[in-house]
């Protein structure tokens, strides 16, 4: 595998404990909810998406082994692993994509083809053509973000957030901020009706800021900055949105970059 960008000596961290890997899709795709997928099926999805751009319709097949590095799967028996692939695209196949303009309605699922081979332990993949222009036409628009950012956080909720809040990332300032109605934000994130704004803050935003500013494993913060300003209804004292503002964690004392060509693009 070619590393997208390999940091020498960061943060007391052995290189081979740490991906970089690259997840980049059309901005289109948040608006599909990961509904009921837990946190090891969410870092099994953006493990294959990961290596699927630019592969077009073609069948794409995996390495158990690969899968598991790329998704930080800790548990190494077979069975298990084959149950967690098995029970992750269950939930894959029930994903669809909706698109609707001015009398114009298309829905399609993400992917054709998905099959496990336990005895050579191998994963076979294959995009549906019309998710294939999801996957890569990012001319209008797209969403960007290192597999390893996702992978390592815990809560199903925050790996969500984290990559609705990547479409509002500046590349040169390396922060942004995400304006969005309550309704749209449970929609998004797939937040049950019962869930009341204690819940959410309790569920969501106490653990994104626990899980976005703190060290762990030996690595930097993800963000440097995380907040969220919740702003009232005109009429009464409803919350009607919030504006979630974020920055990335930049080293302050960066040490050299080696950058591979197959991700100078990216």
């Amino acid at each position: 595998m070619i590393l997208a960008t390999i940091k020498q000596g960061a943060n007391n961290m052995n290189e081979s404990e740490r991906n970089y890997d690259v997840v980049r899709y059309n901005n289109g795709l948040n608006t599909v909810p990961l509904r009921k997928f837990t946190p090891v099926e969410m870092d099994i999805f953006w493990s294959v998406l990961s290596k699927m751009k630019r592969k077009g319709t073609e069948e794409i097949i995996f390495e158990f082994e690969d899968v598991e590095r790329l998704a930080k799967y800790d548990r190494r028996e077979k069975d298990s692993f084959h149950d967690a692939l098995k029970s992750t695209w269950s939930k894959m196949k029930e994903l669809d994509y909706s698109y609707e303009d001015d009398g114009y309605y298309e829905d399609f699922v993400l992917f054709q083809r998905f099959a496990i081979d336990k005895e050579k332990e191998k994963v076979i993949i294959q995009a549906s053509e019309r998710f294939e222009f999801v996957l890569n036409n990012i001319e209008l628009g797209f969403t960007r973000f290192e597999l390893d950012n996702v992978t390592i956080l815990d809560s199903g909720y925050v790996k969500e957030l984290y990559r609705q809040l990547m479409q509002y990332k500046d590349i040169d300032t390396k922060s942004g901020y995400w304006a969005v109605t309550v309704d749209e934000f449970r929609r998004l994130l797939a937040i049950p009706d019962s869930y009341r704004m204690s819940d959410i803050d309790k569920r969501i935003f106490n653990k994104a800021k626990d899980e976005f500013l703190s060290k762990k494993d030996g690595r930097d913060p993800i963000f440097e900055k995380f907040t969220v300003e919740k702003i009232k209804a005109k009429k009464g004292n409803k919350i009607q949105r919030f504006v979630i503002n974020f920055k990335e964690y930049q080293d302050p004392n960066p040490v050299p970059m080696i950058n591979w060509l197959e991700e100078l693009n990216e």
